[in-house]
C-alpha cells in the first residue's frame, strides 16, 4: 500500500505541539495509543516519517509561498485578510495568528523527523531501508530549516560574516530552551544535511525524497549564499541526469499527474471510491482562484508585473494571467495558474535549477554556452519557437538578466522572487527596494510567533521598515 494512504488511514490526529508528551495521538475504537506503543512497529516508524512530509505540507501548501510573495513586488493589496496585510506592509506583530501557526509546522516536521532518526536503528530494517529512511528524515529538516532561516531572518550576506541572527537548529528531540544558532551556522548545518541525504537516498522513492531531490535543493542553498560555483554544479548533476525534461507545458501544477521536470512535489489525490482525499494544494487555490463565489481573491498580481510580459502575446505563460471586466471601475487582474480544485504541488524542478545553473555560470563568466542554452530552452519553450532566444556570444549581463526576466513570470506564486530580490541586495550590491522599503530593513523578516519568546531566544525587531 502507498505509505501516504497506510499513514493517513491509520493516523487520524497529529500533535503539532513539539512539547506534548505524546507525539502521535491514533483513535482507533476511540482510544489512543502512545508514543511507546506508536513507535513499537517497523510500520509506526513509516507513519511517523510520513508524518514528517504532512507537516511539510502543512507550511510548502502555498502558506511560506504567499508570506514570501507578500513581501515581495508581484502582488498588489491583500484582500480582507489583516494577517498577511502585515506581512504585506513589512510590519509582522508577535500576534500574528497566520504566521505563527504556520511557523509550527516545519519545527513540527523537523521533531518528527529527529525523532524518527532516534529509533530508526532499533528495528530490523535492511540496510537500504535504514540508509532512505535516515536520508528522507534529513531531507525533511534541511529542508524546513532552508525555508524558516529565509523568512524570519536575514538573508545570507546581510553580515560581512553572516554571524547575524538565525533561527534555532534542531538536531535532536531534547526539549530544551535554546538560542538563534547564526546564519552561518544554520546554513551550514543544512548543507551537511543535504550532502548527507544525498548520498542516502535512492534515485526513485515515489512521492517521497530522492537523490536528486537532495542536490536540487543543495543547488538552491548555495544559490542563496551567492556561492555560485557550488549551484551550477549540484544544479547540473541533476540537469545532467536525463531523468527529467521540461515537455511542451508551461503548466507543471497538475491533478492526478506529476510534470516530467518535477523531482520533489506534494502529492495531492481524491481517491472517490475509497473516501479518501488529501489536498496539498488547498492554500494556493484559496488565496488565487477567481470564481463566482470568489471575485475578490485574496492574492492577485500587480499591472506593473503583468504589463513587463503583456507585450509578447506569443508567451503561452500569459495564460496563467486573466484581466476580468477590463476597462470598467472593478477591474481586476488575477491569476488562473493554480485553478483546480486539487493539484500536485511542484517544490523542485528542472526551471528552477536552469535558470540557476544559467545565472549562476553568467555570474562565474564561465561556460556561457550552457548558460544560453537554459535560458532557451526555457525560452523555446514558453514562446512555442526559437524567435526569443539568446545569440550565441551574448553578454555574461544579458545572461543574467535573461535568465532573471523568465524566473520572474516561471516561478511566479511560488514564494521565489523575495528570494531573488535579498539575494540580489546583499551579495550583488544592488540598490533593492520593494515599495520604498529597502531589502535589509527590519521589516523584510517575519516576526516569531511570542510563544518562542524566552531568556534565550531573540525576537525580531518591532516596527517594520520605519
Amino acid at each position: 500500500m502507498n505509505r501516504l494512504l497506510y499513514f493517513l488511514s491509520l493516523i487520524l490526529v497529529v500533535s503539532v505541539s513539539v512539547s506534548c508528551e505524546k507525539i502521535l495521538e491514533f483513535e482507533p475504537e476511540g482510544s489512543n495509543i502512545e508514543e511507546d506503543e506508536a513507535l513499537s512497529t517497523k510500520a509506526g516508524v513509516e507513519a511517523l516519517l510520513n508524518s514528517g512530509y504532512e507537516a511539510l505540507a502543512g507550511y510548502m501548501g502555498g502558506s511560506f509561498q504567499a508570506f514570501g510573495d507578500l513581501m515581495a513586488d508581484d502582488l498588489v493589496k491583500p484582500a480582507s485578510n489583516n494577517d498577511l496585510d502585515e506581512v504585506y506592509r513589512h510590519n509582522v506583530l508577535f500576534f500574528n495568528s497566520t504566521v505563527g501557526n504556520t511557523y509550527a509546522a516545519p519545527y513540527a516536521s523537523v521533531f518528527r523527523a529527529n525523532r524518527v532518526l532516534d529509533v530508526v536503528d532499533g528495528f530490523d530494517f535492511s540496510e537500504i531501508e535504514s540508509n532512505r529512511i535516515k536520508g528522507e528524515c534529513l531531507f525533511l529538516r534541511a529542508f524546513a530549516h532552508f525555508e524558516v532561516v529565509k523568512l524570519f531572518a536575514h538573508t545570507y550576506g546581510y553580515s560581512p560574516n553572516n554571524d547575524h541572527p538565525g533561527i534555532v537548529i534542531k538536531s535532536s528531540t531534547e526539549r530544551q530552551l535554546l538560542p538563534r544558532s547564526s546564519v552561518n551556522e544554520v546554513y551550514m548545518f543544512i548543507i551537511q544535511d543535504l550532502k548527507d541525504a544525498a548520498n542516502l537516498l535512492p534515485p526513485s522513492n515515489g512521492i517521497y525524497a530522492t537523490s536528486d531531490a537532495a542536490k536540487a535543493l543543495l543547488a538552491k542553498v548555495y544559490f542563496q549564499m551567492g556561492d555560485y560555483a557550488n549551484a551550477a554544479q549540484v544544479a547540473g548533476e541533476v540537469i545532467n541526469s536525463g531523468s527529467y525534461s521540461l515537455g511542451a507545458s508551461v503548466d507543471r501544477y497538475l491533478s492526478n499527474n506529476v510534470a516530467p521536470e518535477v523531482m520533489f512535489w506534494l502529492d495531492s489525490y481524491l481517491d472517490v471510491n475509497g473516501g479518501t482525499a488529501f489536498f496539498a494544494s488547498g492554500n494556493f487555490t484559496g488565496n488565487y482562484r477567481y470564481s463566482q463565489s470568489n471575485l475578490n481573491p485574496v492574492l492577485k498580481p500587480t499591472r506593473v508585473f503583468y504589463d513587463a510580459y503583456a507585450g509578447d502575446t506569443t508567451d503561452k505563460r500569459l495564460d496563467f494571467f486573466e484581466i476580468i471586466n477590463a476597462g470598467e471601475p472593478d477591474e481586476i487582474l488575477v491569476c488562473r495558474k493554480f485553478d483546480r480544485d486539487y493539484f500536485n504541488v511542484p517544490l523542485l524542478h528542472l526551471t528552477d535549477l536552469k535558470l540557476l545553473r544559467a545565472e549562476a555560470l553568467a555570474e562565474l563568466g564561465q561556460d556561457l554556452a550552457t548558460a544560453i542554452d537554459d535560458v532557451n530552452d526555457i525560452r523555446e519553450r514558453a514562446y512555442g519557437s526559437p524567435g526569443k532566444n539568446l545569440g550565441a556570444g551574448v553578454s555574461a549581463a544579458a545572461i543574467i538578466e535573461a535568465a532573471r526576466y523568465e524566473r520572474r513570470i516561471e516561478m511566479f506564486g511560488e514564494g521565489d522572487r523575495f528570494d531573488q530580490l535579498k539575494r540580489r541586495g546583499a551579495l550583488e550590491n544592488e540598490n533593492i527596494e520593494v515599495r520604498g522599503d529597502v531589502w535589509n530593513c527590519n521589516g523584510m523578516i517575519l516576526q516569531f510567533p511570542i510563544s518562542e519568546n524566552t531568556e534565550l531566544f531573540e525576537m525580531n525587531p518591532t516596527g517594520g521598515c520605519n
